[in-house]
Protein backbone atom coordinates (compact mmCIF):
# COMPACT_ATOMS: atom_id res chain seq x y z
CA UNK A 1 0.00 0.00 0.00
CA UNK A 2 1.19 3.40 -0.92
CA UNK A 3 1.27 6.13 1.59
CA UNK A 4 -1.41 8.05 -0.96
CA UNK A 5 -3.83 5.09 0.37
CA UNK A 6 -2.96 5.67 3.85
CA UNK A 7 -3.94 9.36 3.96
CA UNK A 8 -7.19 8.12 3.95
CA UNK A 9 -6.90 5.98 7.20
CA UNK A 10 -8.62 6.90 10.19
CA UNK A 11 -6.02 5.32 12.67
CA UNK A 12 -3.26 6.88 10.63
CA UNK A 13 -4.86 10.65 11.45
CA UNK A 14 -5.45 9.10 15.36
CA UNK A 15 -1.61 8.19 15.35
CA UNK A 16 -0.70 11.45 13.79
CA UNK A 17 -3.21 13.55 16.71
CA UNK A 18 -0.66 11.99 19.29
CA UNK A 19 2.51 13.04 17.89
CA UNK A 20 0.99 16.40 17.13
CA UNK A 21 -0.52 16.55 21.08
CA UNK A 22 2.73 15.19 22.42
CA UNK A 23 4.71 17.98 20.92
CA UNK A 24 2.27 20.68 23.24
CA UNK A 25 0.61 22.94 20.55
CA UNK A 26 -0.79 25.90 22.09
CA UNK A 27 -4.87 24.72 22.81
CA UNK A 28 -6.52 26.14 19.75
CA UNK A 29 -4.14 24.49 16.75
CA UNK A 30 -4.60 21.06 18.89
CA UNK A 31 -8.86 21.52 18.92
CA UNK A 32 -8.75 22.59 15.17
CA UNK A 33 -6.83 19.33 14.54
CA UNK A 34 -9.58 17.47 16.35
CA UNK A 35 -12.06 19.02 14.69
CA UNK A 36 -10.65 18.50 11.23
CA UNK A 37 -10.37 14.50 12.31
CA UNK A 38 -13.60 14.32 13.80
CA UNK A 39 -15.30 15.74 10.70
CA UNK A 40 -12.85 13.70 8.43
CA UNK A 41 -12.79 16.73 6.67
CA UNK A 42 -9.39 15.18 4.89
CA UNK A 43 -11.44 12.80 2.55
CA UNK A 44 -12.07 15.53 0.04
CA UNK A 45 -8.46 16.37 -0.40
CA UNK A 46 -7.81 12.19 -0.23
CA UNK A 47 -10.80 12.37 -3.06
CA UNK A 48 -8.85 14.82 -5.29
CA UNK A 49 -5.29 13.43 -5.07
CA UNK A 50 -6.47 9.64 -6.02
CA UNK A 51 -8.77 10.79 -9.06
CA UNK A 52 -5.66 12.93 -9.92
CA UNK A 53 -7.26 15.99 -10.10
CA UNK A 54 -5.86 19.33 -10.05
CA UNK A 55 -4.28 20.47 -6.59
CA UNK A 56 -5.28 24.35 -5.49
CA UNK A 57 -2.37 26.46 -6.31
CA UNK A 58 -0.25 27.45 -3.38
CA UNK A 59 -0.65 31.62 -2.16
CA UNK A 60 2.82 33.22 -2.35
CA UNK A 61 3.61 35.98 0.29
CA UNK A 62 6.93 37.71 1.03
CA UNK A 63 7.42 38.31 4.48
CA UNK A 64 9.78 39.94 6.55
CA UNK A 65 12.63 38.37 8.61
CA UNK A 66 13.03 39.43 12.41
CA UNK A 67 15.99 41.39 12.87
CA UNK A 68 16.49 42.11 9.87
CA UNK A 69 15.80 44.59 6.49
CA UNK A 70 15.60 41.32 4.22
CA UNK A 71 12.78 39.75 2.85
CA UNK A 72 11.46 36.14 2.98
CA UNK A 73 8.73 34.20 0.43
CA UNK A 74 6.52 31.81 1.68
CA UNK A 75 3.72 29.38 0.08
CA UNK A 76 0.62 27.92 1.78
CA UNK A 77 -1.63 25.83 0.27
CA UNK A 78 -5.78 26.04 1.56
CA UNK A 79 -5.97 24.88 5.23
CA UNK A 80 -7.48 21.64 4.42
CA UNK A 81 -4.60 20.52 1.70
CA UNK A 82 -2.35 21.85 3.85
CA UNK A 83 -3.15 19.67 6.84
CA UNK A 84 -3.16 16.47 4.74
CA UNK A 85 0.29 17.35 3.19
CA UNK A 86 1.69 17.49 6.87
CA UNK A 87 0.38 14.24 7.58
CA UNK A 88 1.82 13.38 4.19
CA UNK A 89 5.17 14.62 5.18
CA UNK A 90 5.18 13.44 8.78
CA UNK A 91 4.86 9.80 7.05
CA UNK A 92 7.40 10.49 4.71
CA UNK A 93 9.65 11.39 7.00
CA UNK A 94 9.34 8.40 9.07
CA UNK A 95 9.48 5.91 6.31
CA UNK A 96 12.42 7.03 4.47
CA UNK A 97 14.64 8.32 7.20
CA UNK A 98 16.52 5.05 7.10
CA UNK A 99 17.98 6.94 3.46
CA UNK A 100 19.55 10.15 5.10
CA UNK A 101 23.11 10.17 5.94
CA UNK A 102 23.56 10.46 9.75
CA UNK A 103 25.11 13.09 9.83
CA UNK A 104 22.11 15.11 8.47
CA UNK A 105 20.06 16.44 11.49
CA UNK A 106 17.05 18.59 10.33
CA UNK A 107 13.32 17.62 10.29
CA UNK A 108 14.20 14.03 11.24
CA UNK A 109 12.12 12.00 13.75
CA UNK A 110 13.91 11.73 17.16
CA UNK A 111 16.58 14.10 16.41
CA UNK A 112 16.76 18.40 17.14
CA UNK A 113 19.15 21.03 16.66
CA UNK A 114 20.16 20.44 20.28
CA UNK A 115 20.78 16.59 19.17
CA UNK A 116 23.64 18.25 16.21
CA UNK A 117 25.04 20.06 18.66
CA UNK A 118 25.52 17.99 21.62
CA UNK A 119 26.67 14.98 19.13
CA UNK A 120 29.98 17.26 17.80
CA UNK A 121 31.02 18.09 21.43
CA UNK A 122 30.92 14.53 21.83
CA UNK A 123 34.24 14.67 19.15
CA UNK A 124 37.37 16.35 19.48
CA UNK A 125 35.99 19.56 17.73
CA UNK A 126 36.77 21.87 20.12
CA UNK A 127 40.69 21.40 19.11
CA UNK A 128 40.52 21.57 15.58
CA UNK A 129 39.50 24.17 12.47
CA UNK A 130 36.20 25.39 11.68
CA UNK A 131 33.92 26.39 8.64
CA UNK A 132 30.75 27.44 8.27
CA UNK A 133 27.68 28.16 5.97
CA UNK A 134 24.73 28.93 5.03
CA UNK A 135 23.16 28.14 1.93
CA UNK A 136 21.56 31.21 0.11
CA UNK A 137 17.62 31.09 -0.38
CA UNK A 138 17.98 27.46 -0.05
CA UNK A 139 14.17 26.16 -0.32
CA UNK A 140 13.13 28.34 -3.26
CA UNK A 141 16.39 28.06 -5.34
CA UNK A 142 16.60 24.17 -6.03
CA UNK A 143 16.01 23.45 -9.43
CA UNK A 144 13.32 21.30 -9.81
CA UNK A 145 14.38 19.32 -12.85
CA UNK A 146 17.75 18.75 -10.64
CA UNK A 147 15.70 17.36 -8.05
CA UNK A 148 12.62 15.06 -9.83
CA UNK A 149 15.62 12.43 -10.61
CA UNK A 150 16.50 11.85 -6.95
CA UNK A 151 12.78 11.56 -5.43
CA UNK A 152 12.04 9.70 -7.95
CA UNK A 153 15.00 7.13 -7.11
CA UNK A 154 14.60 7.71 -3.54
CA UNK A 155 10.26 6.88 -3.71
CA UNK A 156 10.91 3.87 -6.42
CA UNK A 157 8.47 1.75 -4.18
CA UNK A 158 6.11 4.40 -4.47
CA UNK A 159 5.65 5.43 -7.80
CA UNK A 160 1.88 6.85 -7.24
CA UNK A 161 3.49 9.34 -4.65
CA UNK A 162 6.11 10.48 -6.94
CA UNK A 163 3.70 11.26 -9.30
CA UNK A 164 1.81 13.49 -7.21
CA UNK A 165 4.96 15.14 -5.70
CA UNK A 166 6.35 16.16 -9.18
CA UNK A 167 2.81 17.69 -10.19
CA UNK A 168 3.10 19.76 -7.36
CA UNK A 169 6.46 20.55 -7.97
CA UNK A 170 6.33 21.24 -11.67
CA UNK A 171 2.65 23.09 -11.12
CA UNK A 172 4.24 26.80 -12.85
CA UNK A 173 1.32 29.01 -10.90
CA UNK A 174 0.88 30.67 -7.65
CA UNK A 175 -1.54 32.97 -5.89
CA UNK A 176 -0.30 36.52 -4.91
CA UNK A 177 -2.72 39.12 -4.43
CA UNK A 178 -5.47 37.47 -5.47
CA UNK A 179 -4.15 36.94 -9.10
CA UNK A 180 -2.49 34.38 -10.76
CA UNK A 181 1.22 34.55 -11.61
CA UNK A 182 3.95 32.04 -13.31
CA UNK A 183 7.19 31.68 -11.60
CA UNK A 184 9.96 29.69 -10.70
CA UNK A 185 8.87 28.58 -6.88
CA UNK A 186 11.53 25.90 -6.28
CA UNK A 187 10.37 23.58 -3.17
CA UNK A 188 8.18 26.14 -1.68
CA UNK A 189 9.62 27.43 1.69
CA UNK A 190 6.81 27.22 3.99
CA UNK A 191 4.93 23.84 2.75
CA UNK A 192 4.77 21.33 4.75
CA UNK A 193 6.68 18.78 2.04
CA UNK A 194 9.68 20.92 1.81
CA UNK A 195 11.09 19.90 5.22
CA UNK A 196 11.67 16.55 2.99
CA UNK A 197 12.80 18.05 -0.05
CA UNK A 198 15.40 19.94 1.73
CA UNK A 199 17.02 17.13 3.36
CA UNK A 200 16.64 14.77 -0.35
CA UNK A 201 18.69 17.53 -2.05
CA UNK A 202 22.10 17.80 -0.37
CA UNK A 203 22.01 14.49 0.89
CA UNK A 204 24.78 13.35 -1.57
CA UNK A 205 27.04 15.98 0.01
CA UNK A 206 25.68 15.08 3.39
CA UNK A 207 27.28 11.21 2.42
CA UNK A 208 30.60 12.74 1.02
CA UNK A 209 31.43 13.66 4.12
CA UNK A 210 30.20 10.87 5.92
CA UNK A 211 31.68 8.71 3.96
CA UNK A 212 35.71 10.65 4.58
CA UNK A 213 34.91 10.20 8.36
CA UNK A 214 34.66 14.37 8.76
CA UNK A 215 33.07 16.12 11.46
CA UNK A 216 30.02 17.26 10.13
CA UNK A 217 26.55 18.24 10.26
CA UNK A 218 23.81 19.73 8.49
CA UNK A 219 20.62 21.09 9.58
CA UNK A 220 18.72 22.34 6.98
CA UNK A 221 20.94 24.86 5.08
CA UNK A 222 23.30 25.22 7.77
CA UNK A 223 26.25 23.90 7.70
CA UNK A 224 28.99 23.04 9.64
CA UNK A 225 32.53 20.71 9.03
CA UNK A 226 35.95 20.43 10.83
CA UNK A 227 39.65 20.10 9.79
CA UNK A 228 42.63 19.26 11.40
CA UNK A 229 44.16 22.71 10.14
CA UNK A 230 43.63 25.81 8.38
CA UNK A 231 44.28 23.69 4.78
CA UNK A 232 42.45 20.99 5.82
CA UNK A 233 39.14 23.01 6.41
CA UNK A 234 39.88 24.87 3.27
CA UNK A 235 39.89 22.13 1.31
CA UNK A 236 36.80 20.90 2.75
CA UNK A 237 35.09 24.50 1.99
CA UNK A 238 36.12 24.40 -1.47
CA UNK A 239 34.48 20.84 -2.16
CA UNK A 240 31.05 22.70 -0.86
CA UNK A 241 31.09 25.32 -2.93
CA UNK A 242 32.05 23.57 -6.44
CA UNK A 243 29.16 21.06 -4.85
CA UNK A 244 26.52 23.82 -4.14
CA UNK A 245 27.53 25.68 -7.52
CA UNK A 246 27.02 22.16 -9.83
CA UNK A 247 23.61 21.73 -7.73
CA UNK A 248 22.99 25.46 -9.25
CA UNK A 249 22.87 27.06 -5.63
CA UNK A 250 25.10 29.28 -3.89
CA UNK A 251 26.18 30.53 -0.36
CA UNK A 252 25.24 33.41 1.48
CA UNK A 253 28.64 35.09 1.82
CA UNK A 254 27.99 36.98 4.73
CA UNK A 255 27.29 33.69 6.81
CA UNK A 256 30.33 31.91 5.45
CA UNK A 257 32.88 31.81 8.11
CA UNK A 258 36.35 30.24 9.15
CA UNK A 259 37.13 30.07 12.70
CA UNK A 260 40.01 28.99 14.92
CA UNK A 261 39.82 26.10 17.71
CA UNK A 262 40.69 29.28 19.79
CA UNK A 263 37.81 31.71 18.58
CA UNK A 264 35.71 28.90 18.79
CA UNK A 265 32.31 28.40 16.59
CA UNK A 266 28.91 28.88 16.10
CA UNK A 267 26.05 26.63 15.20
CA UNK A 268 22.08 26.79 15.51
CA UNK A 269 21.84 29.43 18.03
CA UNK A 270 25.17 28.33 19.79
CA UNK A 271 28.20 29.26 20.54
CA UNK A 272 31.45 27.17 21.82
CA UNK A 273 34.37 28.48 22.96
CA UNK A 274 37.07 25.56 24.65
CA UNK A 275 34.36 24.15 27.49
CA UNK A 276 32.06 26.76 27.27
CA UNK A 277 28.86 26.77 25.49
CA UNK A 278 26.74 29.81 25.60
CA UNK A 279 23.75 31.47 23.67
CA UNK A 280 25.14 33.18 20.39
CA UNK A 281 26.15 36.80 20.00
CA UNK A 282 23.30 36.57 17.44
CA UNK A 283 20.80 35.03 19.07
CA UNK A 284 21.07 37.29 21.93
CA UNK A 285 21.00 39.95 19.49
CA UNK A 286 17.74 38.90 17.95
CA UNK A 287 15.55 38.38 20.78
CA UNK A 288 17.06 41.90 22.11
CA UNK A 289 15.72 43.08 19.52
CA UNK A 290 11.96 41.10 19.77
CA UNK A 291 12.43 43.12 23.06
CA UNK A 292 13.29 46.54 21.68
CA UNK A 293 10.27 46.20 19.45
CA UNK A 294 7.73 45.48 22.21
CA UNK A 295 8.91 48.10 24.32
CA UNK A 296 8.67 50.81 21.72
CA UNK A 297 5.42 49.42 20.79
CA UNK A 298 4.18 49.11 24.13
CA UNK A 299 5.32 52.75 25.05
CA UNK A 300 3.33 53.94 22.20
CA UNK A 301 0.12 52.55 23.14
CA UNK A 302 0.66 53.95 27.19
CA UNK A 303 1.33 57.48 26.35
CA UNK A 304 -1.47 57.14 23.15
CA UNK A 305 -3.98 56.01 26.23
CA UNK A 306 -2.54 57.76 28.79
CA UNK A 307 -2.12 54.48 30.69
CA UNK A 308 -0.46 53.66 33.75
CA UNK A 309 3.50 52.65 33.33
CA UNK A 310 2.93 49.71 35.33
CA UNK A 311 0.25 48.42 32.81
CA UNK A 312 2.55 48.79 29.93
CA UNK A 313 5.13 47.03 31.99
CA UNK A 314 2.91 43.73 32.78
CA UNK A 315 2.27 43.57 29.26
CA UNK A 316 5.92 43.47 28.24
CA UNK A 317 6.23 40.65 31.05
CA UNK A 318 3.52 38.58 29.57
CA UNK A 319 4.70 38.33 25.82
CA UNK A 320 7.91 37.37 27.03
CA UNK A 321 7.05 35.07 30.00
CA UNK A 322 5.16 32.86 27.43
CA UNK A 323 8.48 32.72 24.89
CA UNK A 324 10.45 32.45 27.12
CA UNK A 325 9.42 30.05 29.89
CA UNK A 326 5.83 28.39 29.36
CA UNK A 327 6.10 25.98 26.77
CA UNK A 328 6.68 22.04 28.37
CA UNK A 329 10.46 20.88 28.04
CA UNK A 330 9.04 18.46 25.08
CA UNK A 331 8.25 21.53 22.74
CA UNK A 332 11.38 22.75 21.11
CA UNK A 333 9.02 25.86 20.44
CA UNK A 334 10.60 27.02 24.10
CA UNK A 335 13.67 29.85 23.75
CA UNK A 336 14.73 28.33 27.67
CA UNK A 337 14.23 24.74 26.63
CA UNK A 338 15.89 24.80 23.49
CA UNK A 339 18.88 26.73 24.84
CA UNK A 340 19.06 25.36 28.85
CA UNK A 341 19.78 21.27 27.89
CA UNK A 342 22.81 22.26 26.10
CA UNK A 343 25.00 25.91 27.21
CA UNK A 344 26.65 25.54 30.53
CA UNK A 345 27.23 28.95 31.36
CA UNK A 346 25.07 32.04 32.34
CA UNK A 347 27.05 34.98 31.00
CA UNK A 348 24.60 35.64 27.84
CA UNK A 349 21.36 35.31 29.87
CA UNK A 350 22.69 37.90 32.22
CA UNK A 351 23.13 40.10 29.64
CA UNK A 352 19.43 39.19 28.30
CA UNK A 353 18.08 40.08 32.28
CA UNK A 354 20.15 43.53 32.35
CA UNK A 355 18.04 43.93 28.93
CA UNK A 356 14.64 43.03 30.23
CA UNK A 357 15.34 45.09 32.79
CA UNK A 358 15.82 48.02 31.02
CA UNK A 359 12.42 47.76 29.22
CA UNK A 360 10.49 47.10 32.29
CA UNK A 361 12.19 50.13 33.96
CA UNK A 362 11.64 52.46 30.64
CA UNK A 363 8.00 51.13 30.50
CA UNK A 364 7.28 52.35 33.99
CA UNK A 365 8.99 55.19 34.29
CA UNK A 366 8.88 56.62 30.63
CA UNK A 367 12.83 57.66 31.30
CA UNK A 368 15.66 56.39 29.52
CA UNK A 369 18.36 58.18 31.52
CA UNK A 370 19.77 57.06 34.59
CA UNK A 371 16.27 58.21 36.39
CA UNK A 372 15.09 55.04 35.42
CA UNK A 373 17.11 53.43 37.85
CA UNK A 374 14.60 54.44 40.15
CA UNK A 375 12.24 51.40 39.53
CA UNK A 376 13.84 49.11 41.92
CA UNK A 377 14.80 45.41 40.80
CA UNK A 378 12.20 44.70 43.59
CA UNK A 379 9.10 46.27 41.85
CA UNK A 380 10.39 45.19 38.73
CA UNK A 381 10.00 41.21 40.41
CA UNK A 382 6.87 42.04 42.16
CA UNK A 383 5.24 42.29 38.71
CA UNK A 384 6.38 38.99 37.41
CA UNK A 385 9.35 39.54 35.53
CA UNK A 386 11.40 36.20 35.97
CA UNK A 387 15.03 36.08 35.53
CA UNK A 388 16.39 33.68 33.13
CA UNK A 389 19.72 33.28 35.06
CA UNK A 390 17.86 32.31 38.34
CA UNK A 391 15.58 29.91 36.45
CA UNK A 392 18.54 28.47 33.73
CA UNK A 393 20.44 27.31 37.94
CA UNK A 394 16.64 25.64 38.94
CA UNK A 395 16.71 23.59 35.33
CA UNK A 396 20.88 22.64 36.60
CA UNK A 397 19.79 21.74 39.63
CA UNK A 398 16.49 19.13 38.61
CA UNK A 399 18.84 17.92 35.46
CA UNK A 400 21.40 17.03 38.43
CA UNK A 401 18.53 15.31 40.85
CA UNK A 402 16.85 13.77 37.45
CA UNK A 403 21.08 12.27 36.87
CA UNK A 404 21.08 10.92 40.09
CA UNK A 405 24.44 13.31 40.36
Amino acid sequence: MGLLDRLSEPAVWEAFYEYKASLALPRRETELLRKFIDEKAYLPVCGLIRSGGRFPLPKKSVISKLSSQKKRTVYTYPEAENRVLKLLTYLMLRKYDAAFPSVLYSFRPGRTAKDALKSLLRSPVRRMYTYKADVSNYFNSIEIPRLLPMLGSALADDPELYRFLAALLTEPEALENGRTVTEQKGIMAGTPLASFFANLFLSDLDAHFERLGVPYRRYSDDIILFGSTPEEAAGHAEFVRSFLAEKGLSLNSSKECFSSPEEGFTFLGFIVRGDTVDVAPVSVRKLKAKMRRKTRALARWRDKNALDGEKAAKAFIRVFTRKLFENPSGSELTWTYWFFPVINTAESLREIDRYAQDCVRFLISGKRTKGRFAVSYERIRALGLKSLVHAYYDFSEEERARRGK
